[in-house]
């Protein structure tokens, strides 16, 4: 559900408030994964954010995972966007120049070594065909290409906005692939922004830690051995079901898909 009303700006303080604390990373990872309304939609098509799904620390391997990923859809192919999050605090420039910080070049060093990776035809086939297993659906949607595209959300916008020199400098490091904001600019149509669950990949199936029931879609075309869902979420499933509209059929009736699938999911 899309937030509404005074929510709008009292959430929007409420993240402005937790900017300017400049806490640890850790501390922005988990309030964007409660408050999902802020995570980016850099780089969404047509069909919105799969599943209404992003994952967190999704492993690429035992040496790279990504704060975020998520993937989107059109008719002809797949965004596979990865997002890597750093500080309100981290800078884009040292002091008083316009040489950048040792943060910044540090963060564009990570959106590069994501990069190469997948440059390796192994790997996106790994990626794809394992780490992906079965949360490609409609099956036959997994033969279009997938294009990897790249966020970095990195510091405050107001080290850079009234200086067109630094603002240049930034934006002449982005790519068609690869997107730079800052952390304000999480807060930015969020009234816009319809809710995610959020995700963690085991071994042999998601888990969906979220507390909130957001869309029928995952249930109904994920096979339900893939899928563990938090208490919230399906406590939240339940209260909603008068708004369940998605079904199928079953002995020649019409039976919600939901009434089908959820007795057969774990609960974590």
């Amino acid at each position: 559900m899309y937030i509404t009303g005074q929510e709008i700006n009292k959430k929007k303080q409420e993240y402005i408030d937790l900017l300017n604390k400049n806490e640890k990373e850790q501390v922005y990872q988990t309030y964007l994964e409660e408050n999902t309304m802020f995570i980016p939609r850099e780089f969404e098509q047509n069909h919105g954010i799969h599943f209404c799904t992003v994952f967190r620390k999704l492993p690429l391997s035992s040496d790279y995972k990504p704060d975020f990923v998520y993937l989107s859809k059109s008719s002809d192919n797949w965004n596979v966007i990865l997002v890597e999050i750093e500080k309100p605090s981290s800078k884009y420039f040292k002091n008083n120049s316009t040489t950048f910080h040792a943060d910044f070049n540090l963060a564009l060093q990570q959106m590069n070594t994501w990069r190469a990776w997948f440059d390796e035809e192994s790997n996106r086939s790994h990626f794809k065909n394992n780490i992906l297993q079965g949360f490609i659906e409609p099956a036959h949607m997994g033969k279009n290409p997938f294009n990897f595209k790249y966020v970095l959300v990195h510091g405050r916008r107001s080290e850079y906005e009234n200086n067109t020199q630094k603002t240049a400098l930034i934006r002449g490091q982005q790519r068609s692939d690869f997107s730079i904001i800052s952390f304000d600019s999480l807060a930015e149509n969020i009234e816009k922004k319809y809710p995610l669950y959020v995700a963690l990949k085991k071994n042999s199936h998601y888990e969906l830690i979220s507390k909130k029931f957001v869309d029928e879609g995952l249930f109904s075309l994920v096979n339900t051995d893939l899928l563990a869902i938090s208490q919230g979420i399906y406590d939240d499933a339940m209260a909603q079901s008068s708004s369940w509209n998605s079904h199928v059929i079953k002995d020649g009736k019409a039976v919600k898909v939901m009434e089908e699938v959820l007795p057969k999911i774990k609960i974590i």
